[in-house]
């Protein structure tokens, strides 16, 4: 069963990363007054094998080449995203007006190469987001630093981590917790890469996401446990400075989890869990005053952020009731998966203040 939702996991993408590419080569000899030849066919199938080939070398173990190979991959992904749509937008302009050819081409392929210039340096520009909520009888103040969403794999390794704690140390929180996706795909995460956090003095909370799933999620955990890093995501609980922290893992059903949840006075009740699946009207029900969450990366490449905003119940930032009182703050993320590149969205490192009312 597993094997067939590969193949046709695998169908499908072959099938979109084919027709989208050979609708720019299309497009492009359109603009040129010339027919389709046989080598316009043919191009595209040397994409494919170059997606197969990165597969082959990771399974062969040949870290270093797998992760040269996926980085330019992701790279044609991002790129080929804005050459198709600007293929059809050009055909759609090309219905009222004729384009002269070395303007057409011109548009074709510089307008994505600049928006991914630009979405490259965009995904490297932190966005710090501080929020202040308050809690009727709490009696203390607490900043809670969230990060989402660090995908550590054929991209991201240990500089990228590095950079985190450098961050971290500058805006001085409380505490750490790290919703879900800290794995980017097959490539195993390696205990070394999480080193740099041991450097931090406060707590670091962590449970897993979607992408642990395919790490595998248990070699995960164990790499994490290996370090200073404290996994609650298997119905844990973690008490700090009068905050309830509350872990649940990606796939756990939430109502079951949550069911039983105590509200003790003066206590606020804050949820880790990947998916941002709850409103905040639906937390009143669990006793659940905030709710931090990741996942959307805030669509990551636009105009994929209408998926992303139709398919969650929070899309990206602070969601509040109507009265003020539950919470739903969704990170748009700390990296990337896939294409290393932003555009219509940020890196966030939310800073969450909890103080008494």
């Amino acid at each position: 069963m597993k094997l067939g939702f590969i193949f046709i996991g695998l169908s499908i993408f072959s099938s979109i990363l084919y027709g989208s590419t050979l609708f720019v080569i299309w497009t492009h000899q359109h603009l040129l007054n010339k027919g389709m030849t046989s080598s316009c066919y043919i191009t595209p199938l040397f994409i494919l094998a170059y997606s197969f080939l990165m597969l082959f070398v990771k399974y062969i173990n040949f870290d270093s080449l797998y992760c040269s190979i996926y980085m330019v991959f992701a790279l044609y992904l991002g790129y080929l995203l804005y050459a198709f749509l600007t293929a059809l937008i050009i055909i759609i302009i090309q219905v009222f007006i004729s384009l002269p050819p070395t303007f057409g081409i011109a548009l074709l392929y510089g307008s994505p190469t600049i928006i991914c210039i630009y979405g490259v340096i965009n995904a490297l520009i932190t966005k710090v987001i501080r929020i202040k909520l308050k809690f009727p009888g709490y009696k203390g103040k607490t900043t809670i630093l969230h990060l989402s969403d660090i995908h550590l794999g054929p991209i991201h390794q240990k500089s990228s981590v590095e950079r985190i704690v450098k961050e971290t140390k500058e805006l001085n929180p409380d505490i750490v917790v790290i919703t879900g996706d800290m794995a980017d795909g097959i490539l195993k995460v390696r205990p070394e890469w999480l080193r740099p956090f041991d450097e931090l003095t406060i707590p670091i909370l962590y449970v897993t996401g979607n992408h642990e799933e395919m790490n595998p999620k248990q070699d995960m955990i164990e790499a994490v446990e290996l370090t200073k890093i404290k996994y609650i995501g298997d119905h844990g609980k973690y008490k700090f400075k009068g905050i309830n922290f509350i872990g649940e893992d990606f796939g756990n059903d939430l109502s079951i989890c949550l069911a039983n949840v105590e509200q003790e006075e003066g206590v606020p009740n804050v949820l880790l869990y990947h998916v941002p699946k709850l409103r905040p009207e639906e937390l009143t029900k669990y006793n659940i005053f905030l709710f931090l969450a990741g996942h959307t990366h805030g669509g990551q490449l636009f105009p994929l952020h209408i998926l992303a905003y139709y398919a969650n119940a929070c899309f990206s930032g602070l969601y509040s009731d109507e009265e003020n009182k539950h919470h739903v703050f969704v990170s748009e993320g700390v990296n990337n998966n896939s294409p290393p590149m932003r555009v219509g969205c940020s890196r966030v490192f939310g800073l969450i203040t909890i103080e008494g009312d």
